[in-house]
């Protein structure tokens, strides 16, 4: 019996030594993992429990081996970033539906200066106490308070933990500890394996460990993350060697001027285009009727592969397909290809412009816009600034369209609907207000606001592409206009911003993954391309995922490589309209969206 209590106090010296840490600590693993579960609608997941015994118990062993003095010192650093991880989670939950990963790490490396701003205004206030933040920092307070204030209660619990005497409890507490040690083992030792493999990851590894990664705790989650950053990073350096052996076929030119549109956060819904309510887009409704101002044909079945910026722009950028399971760095970059064909390349952006420490970029949301190499690559000219509202876009394109050629593609990138959206507008061209929203009896005052906020700066959006249009006007161009992804604004779902990925719901994908799309020819295009705007007009129906843009993009412009595929073009008539749209390349759109309806449509019979 005696060499048994022996061995126990062997096993439990880590927690013994470090029980308040232990305690608190497993405590604050608990209290995490029930405001995910609380928020979120989670299951509880029983493998967590363990989870949190396992790794304090690694922690607390590692502490043991430290100097007296040293351990206190560490043990303090790891309980602060251990309570900020979930202090940080536990908002991100709160606010954004999603916990610590790689889409919350994507989104804080993509914020610029501004929007860091307007985030900190927004968020960072007393309110966010009365979430499950407050009940975690009221634990730090108490943990803090017990740990050095109650040295006389302390050594008491030490006291009865010491001598198994005092109570039988006492002693079915430590065998039942180490029970839980040794079950915690057994359960958790594979997953932490494989949390090692999957750091040790080359790029060409990495599939097989992320697949199987299911960690919830926001350290293991954090790990998680910055590996797959450090793998994004060095897939631009692959990404960068490849655009230096593209080659193309041949190039006929077809399209003198093309020009691309990408918009930001854009509710299909809050379109007047497509049969909203309010007048968001009334010069987009004019342009519809051919004129000697062009025509413009809005598409009415387009989806984007994500809601996140950043992988919006990797997947249309490049002749990779979603789908591919081959790695998208091998893949040439659309622009790429028209400057290898002649064509001079402009891009004009008033989120991704390049800083003087480019460095920065290559953990930020410039990703592969902003990288040296890739830049020079795919860019002639591009803007050197951004701007509080997107028409201060124009007067860089005019002070660039000096160095036009013959043969030009230009690229402009909008802030457009983007969070905050009462900051996308200027107050003299605000027209929506929360009288004009009375009929929406299901919202307050306040989200009555916001969606006001979010249809002027659809409004605004409409009068600044209409701006871009009217510089086009006497020109042979063709313009396509496409956002990166919708949003959420208080229609299907009663919340504001995006679900985090692998919330596919058919009311997120509508609303996040459904977005607008049109294609406007000037009337010069038209008389000398008729067959184009015939083809573009027969499409408009026409089930498309925008990770094919590039295709499109090259058929308007006549170029040929190894990489293009007709079948990929919208508007050809070879165009694969069987292809399963597959959202993140994994969940097929129309399966879930089309099934949710045709169900609506029989309980409505």
């Amino acid at each position: 019996m005696k060499q048994i209590e022996k061995y126990i106090a062997i096993i439990l010296r880590p927690i013994h030594e470090n029980l308040t840490f232990f305690v608190f600590l497993y405590l604050l693993g608990i209290l995490t993992m029930m405001i995910e579960v609380w928020t979120l609608n989670y299951k509880i997941q029983r493998f967590n429990f363990f989870s949190w015994i396992f790794d304090l118990y690694i922690i607390c062993l590692l502490l043991t081996i430290l100097p007296h003095k040293i351990r206190i010192g560490v043990r303090f650093l790891s309980a602060i970033i251990l309570y900020l991880l979930s202090i940080i989670n536990s908002f991100c939950v709160h606010n954004f539906y999603a916990k610590i990963g790689t889409e919350i790490l994507n989104v804080m490396l993509e914020t610029n200066k501004r929007e860091s701003s307007e985030f900190i205004e927004k968020y960072i206030n007393l309110e966010i106490l009365q979430s499950g933040v407050g009940i975690i920092v009221l634990l730090l307070l108490f943990h803090l308070l017990f740990a050095f204030s109650f040295k006389s209660f302390r050594k008491w619990l030490i006291h009865k933990w010491e001598y198994q005497h005092f109570s039988i409890f006492n002693t079915i507490l430590r065998y039942g500890m180490v029970f839980l040690v040794f079950i915690s083992f057994f359960i958790c030792t594979l997953s932490r394996i494989r949390v090692i493999q999957l750091m040790m990851a080359d790029i060409e590894q990495v599939d097989n460990y992320t697949n199987n990664f299911s960690e919830n705790t926001p350290f293991n989650n954090l790990l998680f993350s910055i590996k797959m950053r450090q793998l994004a990073n060095r897939g631009l350096t692959v990404l960068a060697d490849t655009q230096e052996k593209v080659e193309i076929d041949t190039c006929t030119y077809t399209s003198d001027h093309i020009v691309l549109i990408i918009g930001e956060s854009y509710i299909k819904d809050h379109a007047q285009l497509y049969g909203y309510s309010k007048e968001t887009t009334p010069c987009q409704i004019k342009r519809q009727q051919k004129s000697e101002h062009g025509c413009l044909v809005a598409f009415t079945d387009v989806i984007s592969p994500s809601n996140l910026t950043s992988i919006v722009f990797k997947n249309s950028f490049s002749m990779h397909s979603i789908e591919d399971k081959s790695n998208w760095s091998s893949f040439p970059l659309f622009p790429v290809l028209f400057r290898q064909a002649g064509y001079n390349v402009t891009f004009i952006t008033n989120q991704f412009v390049q800083s003087l420490s480019t460095d920065i970029f290559n953990i930020s949301g410039g990703l592969f816009l902003n990288e040296k190499r890739l830049s020079t690559a795919q860019f002639d000219h591009r803007n050197t600034m951004t701007h509080q509202f997107d028409i201060g876009l124009l007067s860089e394109y005019d002070s660039l369209r000096q160095f036009n050629s013959a043969h030009q593609l230009t690229i402009f990138h909008l802030a457009g609907q983007h969070i905050d959206f009462y900051k996308r507008s200027p107050e003299k061209m605000k027209k929506f207000s929360i009288s004009d929203y009375q009929e929406r009896k299901d919202l307050d005052n306040s989200a009555k606001q916001l969606v006001a906020d979010y249809d002027n700066a659809t409004l605004y959006n409409d009068y600044v592409v209409d701006s871009i249009l009217k510089k086009y006007e006497s020109e042979d161009a063709i313009v396509i206009y496409m956002p990166d992804h919708g949003e959420e604004c208080y229609d299907e779902l009663q919340r504001m911003g995006r679900l985090p990925v692998g919330n596919y719901s058919p009311e997120v994908l509508r609303q996040e993954y459904r977005i607008p799309f049109w294609i406007w020819c000037s009337d010069k295009y038209i008389n000398k391309h008729l067959e184009i705007f015939e083809q573009v007009k027969d499409a408009k129906n026409r089930p498309f995922m925008i990770d094919d843009l590039p295709h499109l993009m090259l058929y308007l412009a006549g170029i040929h490589c190894k990489t293009y595929q007709e079948t990929r073009c919208l508007i050809s008539d070879k165009f694969n309209m069987k292809r399963k749209r597959l959202v993140a390349g994994i969940i097929d759109y129309d399966s879930i969206v089309t099934n949710t309806k045709n169900n609506r449509n029989n309980k409505s019979h």
